[in-house]
């Protein structure tokens, strides 16, 4: 597969697993020749041939058809006519980049190397400025195995764009194939933290696991792959099923492995270890099994997604220790209303039991009951007057409970006691982040993690942080890092979700909230990401629902009401969104987020005068496509062409960074059609479309 994909601004072809070639910056399919460009391939094939075929067109225009046709044929697998394209693009224009780079890649699949490093080189020569051309021709040497040559060429690029995602993974595949895993690791990192929607990454950074023998992560990256891909890349099935295999997992590997003959039936890698599979699994299936090894580590591991000093529950006394264990198995199968019930058997027992108590405050906390996870936090307290974990905590469910003073007053003493606790900073930056402090949220968390990198809590509370100040991709950095402390922490896990689709990768996203749901139906982060699939899809009902769920069980509902707003007006129901916006309002005036919705919602009831009051603030507050389009489209209502017009025209040169921002910029490309008819261009702002200023 070869399918072109936006990285900043550049494209690249991510799916070629094992070359990773690359197009040129700025190499873009000619989309003003209707459907001679990265349109259906039936439609692009016939658009070209007709282009081709026209005499009247000029050469450059035959070549660049040429080229758009021989990647259509490429993309099938054609390469014996793709071949023939590419020669007579070149015979048109024989300085053509694209067209070199192209058919350096066909003759790689080929396996002509030579002519392949041939064509590579001449695009460097033309244009050495161009990082597809180092791209290719570093991908290239991987395959020839000339790893410094590949490595030179790789920095080569990075030099001239120090945000290629796909030069930071072909040096890290360098680094990896000369055994330098941490370097590698350091670069796959990287390359995802650029661009969080490019399979090779994950791939990649899979491969870099597999060979550090961390199974769980290797499996979790190929099926972030798997799920970025379009098409069924066997490499990615292959790779899958085989850690699955290692790993015992026998049903998934051999899932795995049909997913391969789906494609490819007659290969005979994947016939014989499914064949391998299969024998394996009903060998032991002879046998008594062993506790499977996810079920083990998770009573060890799952002790990261409680909050640090509190977690780790204390040996059971005398009075009840099989109670208390009992509690904690049930909390690791994230079962916290049935854990409080044993719990509350063993406090019954020995009021005193600090590691019940403990357990008890995590578990009514996963719970969403804070006033009564406050209650045993007092009698922690209590028994420990300085405990540094148990304030801390104390401190922030207080102000989620709105007791924000006595809240802040405990995480402070926490900081008097021991002015280096990680635990305690990471709470200050809980608190600030609920309090819409995001700046001091992230000097805590940044504080508590250069203390303790390895609080899987400090690093999804940073995410959060990061997520509420509209930047998804950094927060994913964060998220990926929870979880490579912890797999099973679900928090990150479905904040991670929620950050995907707001990055409009659908796929990725329910993904991790289903995990997450399916170990626990009612956490409330998932339970938001699911709202939101719903609500992008176009389920309105079903997202009012999935709102529903949420509002009146947190102690901050006001971003979930904004939500059901959205969905309600979706809906056309401008009443039922109004009562939800006025909800909010009275507690956040001058929330950006509450503008930008009541601006829509004002517009829906044709009161364009308040939309642009609303929208005016939100924009003030904090630019958005979604905002210079809703305000565009008031302006355009109210007969104001020329507003509208430069509304729409920012909205444009943003880039977008939610859902709803991707949703709004597709769909204001043809009003600036209509309108670049409508408005003309004075003396200032010239333009070359025919006197208008768009």
């Amino acid at each position: 597969m070869i399918a072109l994909a936006p990285v900043g601004k550049r494209l690249f072809f991510p799916a070629i697993i094992a070359l990773g070639l690359c197009l040129p910056p700025g190499f873009a399919f000619a989309t003003e020749w209707d459907d001679c460009g990265a349109r259906p391939a039936e439609k692009t094939e016939l658009a070209c041939a007709a282009i081709i075929g026209d005499a009247a067109r000029s050469d450059a225009d035959r070549a660049r058809a040429y080229v758009n046709r021989a990647r259509v044929y490429s993309n099938d697998q054609k390469l014996n006519l793709a071949l023939p394209d590419l020669d007579a693009a070149l015979g048109l224009d024989n300085r053509s980049v694209p067209a070199l780079l192209m058919r350096g890649f066909v003759f790689q699949r080929k396996n002509a190397f030579d002519a392949a490093a041939a064509d590579y080189d001449r695009a460097i020569d033309i244009d050495p400025r161009n990082v597809g051309g180092f791209l290719s021709r570093g991908n290239l040497r991987l395959i020839l195995r000339r790893w410094a040559d590949a490595q030179t060429d790789f920095e080569a690029a990075l030099r001239l764009a120090q945000d290629s995602a796909p030069a930071h993974v072909g040096r890290g595949r360098v680094y990896l194939e000369t055994g330098e895993l941490d370097n590698a690791l350091n670069e796959l990192n990287t390359a995802i933290a650029i661009a969080a929607n490019f399979p090779n990454a994950y791939f990649w950074r899979g491969q870099i696991y597999r060979r550090k023998g961390d199974i769980d992560h290797g499996i979790e990256d190929f099926s972030r792959a798997i799920a970025q891909t379009p098409r069924k890349e066997i490499a990615l099935y292959f790779a899958r099923g085989r850690l699955y295999s290692a790993k015992g997992d026998y049903a998934r590997a051999i899932s795995g492995f049909n997913s391969v003959l789906a494609v490819a039936p007659d290969n005979s890698e994947a016939l014989q270890l499914r064949q391998s599979a299969e024998a394996t699994q009903a060998e032991l299936g002879k046998t008594p099994s062993a506790p499977p090894l996810d079920r083990a580590a998770s009573a060890v591991g799952n002790q990261e997604t409680r909050p640090p000093g509190v977690a780790p529950v204390a040996a059971p006394g005398p009075s009840g220790p099989a109670l208390t264990d009992q509690a904690r198995q049930l909390f690791d199968q994230s079962k916290f209303a049935e854990a409080i019930e044993v719990l509350g058997r063993a406090l019954s027992a020995d009021p005193h039991n600090e590691g019940a108590l403990r357990l008890r405050v995590v578990s009514r906390l996963r719970l969403n009951r804070a006033a009564e996870a406050c209650a045993d936090l007092d009698e922690l307290i209590r028994q420990k007057p300085n405990d540094v974990a148990a304030l801390s905590l104390r401190g922030a469910t207080l102000v989620s409970l709105k007791q924000t003073d006595k809240g802040i007053q405990d995480v402070e003493h926490a900081l008097s006691i021991d002015p280096n606790s990680a635990t305690a900073l990471t709470y200050r930056g809980m608190i600030n982040r609920l309090l819409r402090k995001y700046p001091e949220a992230l000097a805590d968390l940044d504080r508590s993690i250069s203390i303790n990198p390895k609080d899987g809590l400090a690093f999804t509370e940073r995410g959060l942080t990061r997520l509420a100040m509209n930047d998804p991709n950094k927060s994913l950095v964060d998220f990926d890092q929870a979880l490579a402390l912890n797999q099973r922490n679900d928090q990150a896990r479905a904040a991670r979700g929620h950050a995907l689709l707001m990055k409009g990768g659908s796929a990725e996203g329910i993904a991790d909230l289903n995990i997450v749901l399916e170990r626990d139906p009612n956490n409330q982060i998932a339970l938001l990401g699911r709202g939101i699939a719903m609500l992008s899809s176009g389920q309105f009902d079903r997202a009012v629902v999935a709102f529903s769920q949420i509002i009146g069980k947190t102690a901050d509902d006001t971003g979930a009401r904004l939500l059901r707003a959205r969905a309600y007006l979706a809906q056309k129901d401008t009443k039922g969104a109004m009562v939800d916006a006025d909800y909010v309002s009275k507690l956040r005036p001058d929330d950006p987020e509450l503008l930008t919705v009541r601006g829509l919602i004002w517009s829906a009831m044709q009161d364009y005068a308040r939309a642009i009051a609303d929208l005016d603030r939100a924009v003030a507050k904090h630019e958005t496509v979604e905002d210079y389009i809703a305000r565009g489209k008031a302006y355009e209502a109210t007969n104001d062409s020329t507003r509208a017009a430069s509304d729409f025209r920012h909205a444009l040169q943003l880039a977008p960074k939610s859902i709803f921002d991707f949703v709004a910029q597709a769909a204001v490309k043809q009003k600036v059609e209509q309108l670049e008819k409508r408005v003309p261009c004075g003396n200032s702002g010239g333009s070359d479309k025919g006197g208008t200023c768009l």
